[in-house]
């Protein structure tokens, strides 16, 4: 084979191998409503104020990718239909299926970053972060003597550590 066609090939492959999506969790919910089959709007950000992409109807069911506090003080979850459409719904517009696993969105304001620890402890090392409204799945819990509960969590990526509740909304039951 001449070394441009291998080249070809090495880079093909690369880029199918990077082109490949990683996992993320999406925690399983229903749009509900006080009437059975109500439109729920969903919109192209987390506000009122934003434009109805689509909706979405009382008893369909969801993937909650993300969730964030919007400026209306409301919390919104970044749903996905099984159709593939997503958007933003505000959380009491979101019921969690019982029985799952447990899940949580990291808080803090837009943007921050969030050390993910080796140890159940502010001074262990911090080998990556995640940022605010990352959803990671609950794995264990800790007390420890510098006053804190610390959660055992994993990431979409697989990658797994520490982080401090106070820094974690656990997404309970209901909205």
């Amino acid at each position: 084979m001449k070394p441009l066609a291998v080249l070809l090939s090495a880079v093909t492959a690369s880029v199918a191998v990077l082109g490949v999506a990683l996992p993320s969790f999406a925690r399983p919910a229903t749009l509900v409503a006080q009437e059975s089959g109500s439109r729920i709007n969903v919109r192209s950000a987390p506000t009122i104020a934003s434009s109805r992409a689509h909706y979405g109807l009382a008893g369909d069911r969801v993937e909650v990718m993300r969730s964030t506090r919007g400026s209306d003080r409301a919390m919104w979850n970044y749903i996905q239909f099984s159709s593939g459409a997503k958007g933003w719904v505000r959380g009491d517009f979101v019921m969690y299926k019982q029985g799952q696993a447990e899940y949580g969105v990291l808080a803090g304001k837009a943007g921050d970053r969030i050390n993910v620890r080796a140890n159940p402890s502010t001074s262990a090392t911090s080998p990556h972060y995640g940022v605010q409204g990352d959803v990671v799945q609950l794995l264990n819990q800790k007390n420890t003597n510098d006053g804190y509960v610390w959660h055992f969590v994993q990431f979409p990526s697989g990658a797994k550590g520490w982080v401090r509740s106070d820094l974690i909304s656990r997404m309970d039951v209901g909205c």
